[in-house]
């Protein structure tokens, strides 16, 4: 039986191998359904644009993938794969059919994943400045300046050195304040917290999965690529994977956001949040 509640709900739902927290708001009766599915370091980045007005009148469903806030910490390694097989799990449990995956670097690779394993499920793509898989020239940079660093901090066993440069390489040195300003003053502990499992598992996952051409011209979904113009330099192989990705995927367009970096949700929610309302087909 569906229902036109529109009240914001919070829980946890068990996936089979992992309890995934939620929050949903909105009609859920809606024609659409947007999954906010976060990038790596911390599972916030989306926090402040599921309440934006531009996503009223659709199905939201923002989620913590394992290892992140108050979902369950996985017991072995977890591949991209078994983060979207998880993710589309929820989506059932909730009784969701078709939905529109919102992704944002990591969780852009992911929503590629779900959208080959489970085609009938994912209905489009909006994907913020996807990790850089498939790599391009500009990723050995970003992994000489910002991810060698950071896993050398790891690897000293700190994870608030290694969250910082990590977070300031890709986001730029601005990253903390845009932190601070949406999500309070506590926030970089609490990104510290789910920065562990990011180091320790999440990014070897990502380096592991690999979306080669052949595979790519299965995901014939609508997708929208999204770079930000103020994107630090270090990371322009964010710009280079959007560009490839167009260039690979059947339905998929390209654009540059102007006056934002990959912290996008974070810095202008608002903004972002009328971009992906834009995108659904009306």
């Amino acid at each position: 039986m569906t229902t036109t509640s529109t009240a914001t709900s919070h829980g946890r739902i068990d996936v089979g191998d992992a309890e995934l927290e939620y929050w949903e708001r909105g009609p859920r009766d809606a024609t659409h359904t947007l999954f906010l599915v976060h990038a790596g370091v911390f599972g916030e980045w989306f926090r402040p644009m599921f309440d934006e007005p531009a996503l009223d009148g659709f199905r939201v469903v923002r989620v913590h993938r394992a290892g992140y806030g108050a979902s369950s910490r996985p017991h072995g390694h977890l591949t991209l794969a078994d983060h979207a097989r998880q993710c589309s799990r929820l989506l059932r449990e909730l009784g969701i059919r078709r939905a529109l995956w919102v992704g944002h670097s990591s969780s852009g690779c992911i929503g590629l994943q779900a959208a080959l394993d489970d085609a009938d499920l994912i209905t489009g793509l909006v994907l913020l400045e996807p990790a850089p898989n498939p790599a391009g020239p500009s990723s050995q940079v970003l992994v000489r300046e910002v991810v060698g660093p950071a896993m050398a901090a790891v690897g000293a066993g700190d994870f608030a050195q290694a969250t910082d440069t990590f977070l300031s390489g890709v986001d730029g040195p601005d990253c903390r304040a845009a932190l601070t300003a949406r999500l309070g003053e506590d926030a970089f502990d609490r990104i510290v917290r789910d920065a562990t499992f990011f180091f320790t598992d999440e990014i070897r996952a990502a380096g592991e999965w690999n979306l080669d051409p052949e595979r790519a011209t299965r995901i014939t979904v609508p997708a929208l690529l999204v770079t930000g113009g103020e994107s630090a330099a270090v990371t322009s192989a964010y710009d280079e994977t959007a560009t490839i990705l167009a260039g690979m995927l059947p339905a998929a367009r390209h654009i540059v956001l102007p006056g934002v970096s990959h912290s996008m949700p974070l810095q202008d929610p608002a903004r972002v949040a009328q971009l992906v309302a834009d995108f659904v087909p009306r």
